[in-house]
């Protein structure tokens, strides 16, 4: 038997298809946490990263995180949008204006109501001491939303 044996276009593109499949499937399976916890783990990194030389509590932060991730702010699409744009392509931000601007805002957001709901501003020196979380402060609360109304008296 003198045949050779002709490997098939079909057959080829085949295998490299199902290589390909395979490939992104372990990809994928490795990436699953990250994407599903990538608001989580890019709250983190914008607090740690602004804080550099700063004692975090970590107990605290996650819960800080689990405080901002269930937060108004957060749920926006947008606002996913943005952190999602920042982890997986870091490039967009820096080459379109209007996610750079709202990238930064976001940021800003984070870190402010970190260090506005820890004892940062209430320690003398932060460097010195591990930094808190307490929880998220309402600066302004309408009297009227939060409690009964006020009762006057008649004498």
């Amino acid at each position: 038997m003198n045949e050779t044996r002709k490997f098939s276009p079909g057959r080829r593109k085949l295998l490299i298809a199902g290589g390909g499949v395979a490939a992104l499937g372990i990809f994928g399976a490795a990436s699953w946490g990250q994407l599903t916890n990538y608001r989580a783990s890019w709250i983190e990194r914008v607090v740690r990263e602004n804080l550099p030389g700063i004692d975090l509590d970590p107990a605290s932060l996650q819960t800080f995180v689990k405080d901002m991730l269930a937060s108004e702010r957060m749920q926006r699409r947008e606002v996913k949008v943005t952190v999602f744009a920042d982890r997986f392509v870091p490039w967009l931000p820096a080459h379109i204006a209007k996610a750079r601007h709202g990238l930064e805002g976001l940021e800003r957001y984070v870190l402010t109501e970190y260090l506005i709901g820890s004892n940062f501003f209430r320690i003398p020196d932060p460097k010195r001491e591990t930094i808190v979380y307490s929880g998220m402060i309402v600066a302004c609360r309408n009297p009227f939303t939060y409690s009964s109304p006020p009762t006057v008296s008649r004498a």
